[in-house]
Order: structure tokens, then C-alpha cells, then sequence
């Protein structure tokens, strides 16, 4: 079994909290980790069963009695939410640590029918698809040696067709090992049960035909800066539709929000977000891409790639209070890809390439140093599909894109 580096996290959440939340997209591991959590006495149940949600449904006080067991596990809560309303009940009438664990694959806050937060209580751990360096079983600090600028002299083996590979592949657990239909299979299924069945736990979407054709065109506009209004006009639904549409895909854990860096009082900077499938495999798997054909479309790969590398950023990320990401673009059109905010004020800039690079791929990264950086320590990186870390000017180099897990 893979080690999830988010093992620790839950553990220590159980350990200072009342209530964890461990949630993530559907089939990310989540029930996996739970499970195999070393908990000193547990309860288990799982919402995915329907026996055992009826039962819930009818006796919600008496199905949260914990009794013997020092943690109650409840897998999928966002199935029977109005359970979290005895839990807050249990939860306030004792300070004990550690006294449910809930798995989900929605947002509690944009589930139906849940009135209270548990605001105060619950301790929140996101769970994503197996990023490179869980896969390999590698630790988790490119973030930490990325600001200290260290990074490996080279990395072998991981030229262009291998990340596109790696990203066709994703990080899904259960299609690791699937060959390529059968992963472009497991996929739609995936994606259609996603939509028609759970997306009615976090609201009501009537139109789901919209919702897929919504969700469809999201993916494959992953990593790329878009108006609302376009997606409005092709879909033929208004704006506000399509705003609730994707705020419920995002509570499901579709996609990603990464917002704008804004905080300079540069008049030019963006205030548009990018969004970012879960996984890079249900870009190239719902839209059918054989590696072929994206190793010969620049678009198509640098999408592709890009979305990889931010899930693989972010799992790290999710790690570290200490670490925020952000994109950049301004009205003169310098754009950065990923800017990483430490909490003492550090930047680091990073930009993805699905190829090779050239001295000109650092031109934003640098203007960003000396405008809009001035006085924070900030270090750019340009990633790519090479084997040789090489610096190119004080406090910028150029990096293996596999050296993010490898």
C-alpha cells in the first residue's frame, strides 16, 4: 500500500480536535487512509451502503453514540449531513479529542441541508489524488529545499513522453495499473456518476445535461484564463447559472480555485482566478487524447502539464500551513503560472513547461523581482522536461520537472 503524506495530519488532527474532516474527490483514498489509520479504538461505518444510511437517516442521536469506542469513523457524511447536527450536540457536551473522524467527498460547507459549520470543532484534512512523490515513496519537501534553493543536480529518466505519461496516468489509486482503455472507461464512469448522482449532495441542479457540458468544457480549459460570459453564450444558460454550476463542481472537488497574488498596489495586477482539474488523467481520459496526440500539440500538453504539476504543488502545499499558492497575470500581460507565498513574506515563482526552455521563459519571473518583489526574498524556477537543474542568473534556475517527487 502507498503512505499517504497526509497520514500525519489526520493523526495530529485527532489528536487536538474534536471532530476531523478528512475529505477529498471522490475515490482519492480517502476510505483507504481511514481505515488503515492506527486508531487506539474505532468505531466504522460507511454512508455508501444504503442499509446502513437508512438506518441513520432514522435514528441519527442514536447512530452518533459513540459507546465504547473512543473515535466514530463515518465515511461519506455529505450522504446523511443531517447527522452533523447530533454530532455538534455530542461534540459540545465534551472536550474530548478525537471523537469522530468524517470521510466526504463534497465541501461540508456547500452540503445541503447543513446548518452549522461545526465552526470550531472540526479540523479539515484535504486528501488528493497520489501525487510523483507518493508514488515513488519519496518525502515531501521540494517546497522547503525550492526556497532554500536546493534542488537535485539532475534527475533521469523523465524526458517529455515520460510526463506526459505520468499525467495521463494521474493519480487516481484504482487506475494506476489500468491499461489505456480501460482507464478512459473507468473514467467516464467516474465522471457520470460524479454528476448525475453525487453532485445532488451538495444542491439541487436540475439541467444535467448543462452541469456535464459545464464540467466537460471546464476540464478541458484546466490551467487557462477564461470569461464566464463565454462559457455562458455556448451553454445558452446565464451567468449566474453557470457560477452556481461550477461553485457546486468545486464543492464536489472537480476543480480547483487559484486565485489571483494581489497583494501589491501595482495598478495592472489581474484579479481573475484559474481553475485546474482534480487530476491531469480526467483532462486527457474525458477528452480522449492518446499520448500521441498530445506529445504533438503544444496546447494540449501544456494544459496537460501544467495541471499535473499544480497537483503535485498543492499536494505539497496542503502540508504546510506556511505555504498559500497563487497565479499572476496583469494587464501588460507578465504572467506566472504558480506563485508559492510563504507565511514570512518569501515568494517563490514558478513557471511549467511541457518541454524543453529558453533564457526567455525567466522574463516575468525576473520582472516580478524587481517590481513587484522588492525587499521579499523570492527565488524563480522554471520547470521542465529535462534532466539538468542549471542556474540562470541569482535566485533562478531552471529544474527537472520530476523533481518534484522524484
Amino acid at each position: 500500500m502507498i503512505n499517504r503524506w497526509q497520514e500525519s495530519s489526520v493523526i495530529s488532527a485527532l489528536r487536538n480536535r474534536r471532530v476531523v474532516n478528512l475529505t477529498g474527490a471522490r475515490q482519492c483514498g480517502k476510505t483507504t487512509l481511514a481505515q488503515s489509520l492506527p486508531l487506539e479504538s474505532c468505531k466504522r461505518f460507511t454512508l455508501d451502503d444504503n442499509k446502513v444510511a437508512g438506518i441513520a437517516r432514522n435514528d441519527p442521536e442514536g447512530f452518533v453514540k459513540r459507546l465504547n469506542s473512543k473515535t466514530l469513523v463515518i465515511d461519506e457524511i455529505q450522504k446523511v449531513p443531517e447527522l452533523l447536527d447530533y454530532i455538534k450536540i455530542n461534540v459540545d457536551r465534551s472536550n474530548d479529542r478525537g471523537q469522530y473522524l468524517l470521510t466526504g467527498s463534497a465541501n461540508l460547507l456547500f452540503v445541503k441541508a447543513v446548518t452549522d459549520s461545526l465552526a470550531g470543532r472540526v479540523g479539515k484534512v484535504r486528501l488528493r489524488t497520489l501525487s510523483l512523490g507518493e508514488i515513488n515513496g519519496e518525502r515531501p519537501d521540494f517546497l522547503d529545499a525550492a526556497f532554500e534553493r536546493r534542488f537535485p543536480d539532475e534527475i533521469h529518466g523523465y524526458d517529455k513522453r515520460r510526463m506526459i505519461e505520468l499525467a495521463v496516468v494521474g493519480g487516481y489509486p484504482e487506475t494506476l495499473e489500468m491499461d489505456p482503455r480501460e482507464r478512459r472507461s473507468w473514467f467516464k464512469t467516474y465522471l457520470n456518476d460524479l454528476l448525475m448522482k453525487d453532485v445532488r449532495d451538495v444542491t439541487e441542479i436540475r439541467k444535467l445535461d448543462i452541469l456535464r457540458d459545464i464540467a466537460e468544457w471546464l476540464l478541458i480549459h484546466s490551467s487557462k484564463f477564461f470569461d464566464v460570459n463565454e462559457l455562458a453564450t455556448k451553454t445558452g444558460v446565464s451567468k449566474i447559472t453557470i457560477e452556481n454550476y461550477m461553485t457546486a463542481l468545486k464543492a464536489m472537488y472537480l476543480f480547483d480555485e487559484v486565485r489571483p497574488w494581489t497583494k501589491n498596489d501595482y495598478a495592472r495586477i489581474g484579479k481573475r482566478s484559474k481553475y485546474f482539474a482534480a487530476d491531469s488523467a480526467l483532462i486527457a481520459n474525458i477528452a480522449g487524447w492518446s499520448n500521441e496526440s498530445i506529445y504533438m500539440d503544444d496546447d494540449r500538453c501544456g494544459k496537460l502539464i501544467e495541471t499535473w504539476a499544480y497537483q503535485n504543488i498543492a499536494s505539497l502545499a496542503d502540508l504546510n500551513i506556511d505555504y498559500e499558492i497563487f497565479q499572476y497575470r496583469d494587464s501588460l500581460k507578465h504572467e506566472i503560472d504558480f506563485v508559492v507565498e510563504r507565511s514570512d513574506g518569501a515568494l517563490l515563482g514558478i513557471e511549467v513547461k511541457s518541454g524543453t526552455f529558453g533564457p526567455g521563459d525567466f522574463n516575468h519571473l525576473k520582472w516580478f523581482a524587481s517590481n513587484l518583489a522588492k525587499g521579499r526574498h523570492f527565488t524563480g524556477i522554471v520547470l521542465y522536461s529535462g534532466d539538468l537543474t542549471l542556474p540562470m542568473g541569482e535566485g533562478f534556475y531552471a529544474v527537472p520537472l520530476a523533481a518534484i517527487g522524484a
